[in-house]
Parts: structure tokens; sequence; C-alpha cells
């Protein structure tokens, strides 16, 4: 039935088959290095430079002991330096020559489209790396065209630690672009229509999460080239995937960034013309986001994901260590160049000022993870679950993208599974949600794990899942049960092909399939629309409708420990009247529950107190349309 309903309707849901928009190009770019015809412009903001020159070298890395051609640059009246050279082919590397007070500088492109590696240029000018020419050839895309907002389903991916081991790769220390477009069919298979990165601009070192920016436009290089994430992208649309990027324009790597004190001049110490006056972060001085420039410079590097790699939307990190009023106006350019691209922001607490003033489409809800965990573990279910079950505040419930099986952020840990103290804070500790629960040997954990990705999909927003939790990645015994991109004191925490295939990572992926199918054959789950019609504070039972017309799912929610097996639990439709029949129940034997623990082959009719009678098994949900 599900494939069925595939083949029959639900191709506007999944991508449609027409591109927006034209072929973007490379010269379409204001800043960096681009061919066009017989000529190579190059064009570079430096406006404290007494003189910048491009350096050109043949070969694969940069050697001081070789022919280095030097070229000039002239200054236009904004302090950006222009030039237009002959006899630069693609692959061509370069460097700038920076003369500020008398010193030459040798630094890489802010705006490289392509770099050899990090290990940039801020404290070693006689390291090997250097800028890379791109061949301005197009891509043959697939047709492909971003689904409506209210449609994403999104699986949250890492590209380093998501193949590569237990897999074909022979355990492969990092994966590719191309290694994990191998995987496409299988996120494909579980129902979703859209992949997030976690960032893959070029960063520090080869292995990162990618939340430490090196050279904002050139793809991490152990993952690949310019030319592989092209390919990447255009094997995910062609799968039906949408590709959203996650950017980081609230601060650059701490110790490796391309932008820092770029032309020389730093008079306040704080990092010279793309930093002074920025705000403070975490993670040290941010952007100066006040500057046109800057603000140029980010858009110019969203609109390169959106045009030259094609991209489906874009997930801004930590918007909060941003200016709100200046992020709002490159934001704002954005959404006017690409109306159908789905912007999100990390903007937590989720606040209705991102979308409504912000110009975002959407923000992260944290808070649906973390309550859905306190919520199932026994800390006042209903009234947690209902603090993040609506879209108030918001004009619509895909402003919001929930995940209450977690995030990266929220399964993954970089202190050896003690990151804010998580060895002692349960509350606060990074991990699987099934590790949290007692580890993937335990059934009540992996019960929690499906109700709480049932919720996800029956509950107005726009569900996201992080990769591994669909298949109970984590420990076989809740100790050191969270994600990492390498190995680390407590082991190997990437993605474990080996355990995506058996029996437990089976029964979990049977039900996320099956969970995200009822979603794209119920345009009711999609809608904005929720009215809670039940709750059983004794049992910890919560019940809600949705609708689209006359189109009603009825969602009940068990947060205890007690079955209802004889069709006697009643739960109060709200007025609505008719029969109901069972569209998913999460304890169902082939999820890993038990037979007869739904309601198969029974249909209730809503009794004359507004009721329906049901089975209602222990730590599940169960999902029924009327009529």
């Amino acid at each position: 039935m599900i494939e069925e309903a595939l083949r029959n309707g639900l191709a506007e849901v999944w991508g449609g088959t027409s591109i927006k928009g034209k072929e973007a190009t490379m010269t379409d770019q204001t800043i960096g290095a681009w061919i066009e015809g017989a000529l190579c412009n190059f064009r570079v903001w430096a406006p404290n430079a007494e003189n910048v020159k491009v350096l050109l070298q043949a070969g694969d890395c940069w050697d001081r002991q070789m022919r280095i051609r030097e070229e000039p640059l002239i200054r236009d009246d904004i302090g950006y330096w222009k030039g237009a050279v002959a006899n630069v082919p693609p692959g061509t590397l370069y460097r700038y020559a920076v003369i500020y007070d008398g010193i030459t500088r040798e630094k890489l492109d802010p705006a490289a489209r392509d770099v050899i590696h990090s290990g940039l240029t801020r404290f070693d000018p006689d390291n090997c790396n250097a800028s890379i020419i791109l061949d301005p050839g197009s891509t043959d895309w697939v047709p492909f065209e971003t689904p409506a907002f209210e449609n994403f389903i999104i699986y949250q991916l890492h590209v380093g630690s998501f193949a590569g081991r237990n897999d074909h790769l022979n355990d492969k220390a990092i994966g590719g672009f191309l290694d994990v477009a191998t995987k496409f069919s299988y996120i494909r298979d579980l129902g979703f229509n859209a992949i997030e990165l976690l960032p893959i601009h070029e960063f520090a070192a080869d292995r990162s999460w990618g939340y430490n920016p090196a050279s904002f436009f050139a793809p991490e290089s152990a993952y690949g080239r310019p030319k592989d994430l092209r390919e990447f992208v255009n094997r995910a649309h062609a799968e039906g995937l949408a590709v959203i990027f996650d950017v980081v324009y609230n601060h650059a790597g701490p110790g490796d960034n391309v932008l820092w004190r770029f032309d020389g001049f730093d008079q306040l110490g704080q990092g010279g013309i793309y930093f002074e006056g920025g705000q403070m972060t975490p993670w040290g001085r941010g952007p100066a986001w006040w500057k046109q420039e800057v603000q140029n410079y980010f858009f110019e590097n969203a609109s390169m994901f959106l045009e030259n790699y094609r991209g489906d939307g874009l997930r801004f990190d930590v918007t909060t260590q941003i200016n709100g009023n200046h992020l709002a106006k490159v934001v704002g350019r954005l959404k006017r160049h690409y109306p159908e691209k789905y912007f999100i922001a990390e903007h937590l607490p989720a606040d209705p000022w991102i979308t409504i003033f912000g110009n975002f489409d959407a923000t992260w809800h944290a808070g649906a993870h973390h309550e859905c965990q306190r919520a199932l573990n026994g800390a006042d279910p209903i009234g947690k679950v209902k603090s993040f079950l609506g879209w108030e505040g918001f004009d619509n419930a895909w402003n919001l993208i929930k995940y209450t099986l977690g995030s990266h952020d929220d399964c993954g840990d970089q202190e050896s599974g003690d990151a804010e103290h998580g060895l002692s804070n349960w509350d606060a500790s990074h991990r699987y949600f099934v590790d949290q629960f007692g580890g993937r040997n335990n059934w009540h954990a992996r019960s929690k794990c499906r109700l709480a990705w049932a919720l996800n999909i029956a509950m107005p927003g726009t569900p996201m899942l992080f990769m591994g939790t669909e298949c109970h990645m984590g420990a076989p015994s809740a100790v050191w049960g969270y994600w990492h991109d390498g190995p680390d004191l407590r082991g190997d925490h990437r993605f474990d092909w080996g355990i995506a295939g058996d029996s437990f990572g089976m029964e979990m992926r049977r039900l996320v399939r099956a969970a995200n199918h009822v979603r794209w054959n119920h345009s009711a789950l999609r809608s904005n629309t929720l009215s809670i019609t039940h709750e059983d504070e004794d049992n910890g039972v919560l019940a809600f409708k949705r609708w689209d017309g006359n189109h009603v799912v009825l969602a009940v929610i068990n947060m205890g420990d007690r079955s209802f097996s004889r069709h006697d639990y009643g739960v109060h439709t709200g007025g609505q009247k008719g029969r109901w029949r069972q569209i998913l129940c999460t304890q169902d034997a082939e999820f890993g529950g038990w037979d007869g623990a739904g309601n198969a082959f029974y249909d209730p009719w809503t009794q004359s107190d507004g009721r329906i009678y049901i089975n209602l098994p222990k730590w599940s949900v169960v999902m029924l349309r009327l009529g």
C-alpha cells in the first residue's frame, strides 16, 4: 500500500520533476577567482593593503622552490583588489601576496572555492597549502524541486563518520562525499526526503564535527573536491533526497581560519577587517557582521551552496551569537533570491522573532528533545509533552524543527563521555536516546525510542532524526553509547553498519519507515492543526487529533507501564464521530513489541460517551484515522 501511494500521488511531496531558477555559473561570483572565457578574474577585499598581487603556480602542492608567476591587482574605490589574468587553466594553484606596513604576507583567498587542505596560512606561510582555480564546466543536474516546507522529514548526518565502519569501505577512517552517496538508498528507504549535513566547509585538520570553519567557500578536503560535492548532491536528488547544508557564520576556527588579519591590519587586536567590532562568542570573537562587506561575504557564501551546489536549504549555526538585525538583512536578501529554499536557524531557545522578523523559515526546537526525555523518565509526562506539542507564537507548524530523539549535539560527546559532566548528570549527558534508558539490550529503552519517534511524526512540526537513532545505535549496556566522529578513550563511536542490520536495529528501522510513511500517507499530519482530546494523568496517557478537511488522525500516547489489552481503554475523540482504523502501533511485533498489542482487524466506533475503546499497550503510540 505504501509503495502504491508513492507511485500514485506523492511525487510532489518527495520532490518534483522540474528545476526552478537558472543554471548557476562561476560568473555569478563577485569575490574569489573564476574563469570567464580566456581570462581568470580575481577579486578580494583588502582595504588596508598597500598592494596586492596574485601568485600562481602549477602543481599539486605549493612549492616555493618552483617557479611562481606574479600578477598585479588594482584597487577600486571601496577597498577591493581585482584583475583579469590570461593563461590560467583550471587546477592552477594561487595565493595572494598582501603588502601592509611594508611587510608581505601570503594569504589564501577568503573566497577560494577549493583549497588543497586545512592548515592555512595564518601561522605558517611556508606550508604547501594553496587556493585552487576551479573548472567552470557545468554539471548535468538531474531534475529536482525543493519540497514544500510542510513536507520535509529530515535525516541529519555527519559525512566523515557515516560511512567506513563495518561496511564495504573496510574500516575507512574518514568517509567522503561519494562514500556517503552509496548510502542514499538506505536513507530514502527509511522514508526521509531530506538530509541535513553537519558543516562540510574546510575545517581545521581532517577529523571534526565541522563547527570550526577554516575556509568558508571550499569543501572539506578530507571529504572530497567540489566536483565530488556536486556529484553528492546530484545523486541525493536522483534518490529523491533534498540536501540542507549547515553553515557556521557566528565564529571561525580559533586557530586556523583564512580570514584572520587578512590584509595585515589589526589595530584593535581583534583579528582584523573581518572580525573587528564583531560580537564576542563562547568560541572567540565573531565576524564583523556590522560591516556591509562582511554581510556580502556571507550572502555570497550562502548563495554558493544554493546555486553552485543546488542545495535545498541552509541551517545557520547558533544564530543567537550574531546581531539579529544584521542577520535578518542577509537572510532577507537570500529569501528574495531563493524563496523556495528552506532557511533554518539554530535559535535556542526557540523564539518567534527568528521567523517573524529574522526572515528565517524555521528554527530548531531543542525543548522537544529535552522535555521528551524527561517525560519518558516519569517527570510530569503529560505536562512535558504538552509543552512542546504545538507551535505557539509561530505562524506555521513547519516553523519548528523538532527532534525528540536528539540532534548531533544531544547524541554526540567530544569529551570521552563526560561532556557537560554527563557521567554524573543524566539530564545533561550527551547520549543516544536508547542509552539514556538502559541501552539497546533493554526492551523498555527500545520501546521509548519507538514511542518518541512516532510522537515526533504525529505532532506538528518538521521531524528530524540524527543518524544512528533509527537503528538503536549506542552501547549494548548503556555505558558509552554516544556519537563521536572517531575513536576516543571509550572506543569507536562512528556509525556502525554492523549494528544497523542486527535484529534490534531492524526493528527500529521498520518502525521509523512505517511511521514516516504514515506521515506521507496522511496529510492531516502535515497540516497546521492540533487539538488535545484526552488527558489521563493516572496512567500517563495523552491523545490529540489532527485534521485536513475531513481527513482526521487521532494519536494516543501511553507513557506508562500499564497495558490495556481487551479493547477496554476509552479515549476521547474530541467530538469526532464515526469508525476508526489503526494506522500505526509502535508495539506491534514487527517493531519489537508483541502480537496482539494493538488493534489490527478491529475498527472501533465512537460511542455515546464520545470515546473509542481500544487496546493500548504500555510505552506506545497508537494512531488511528477516521473513516
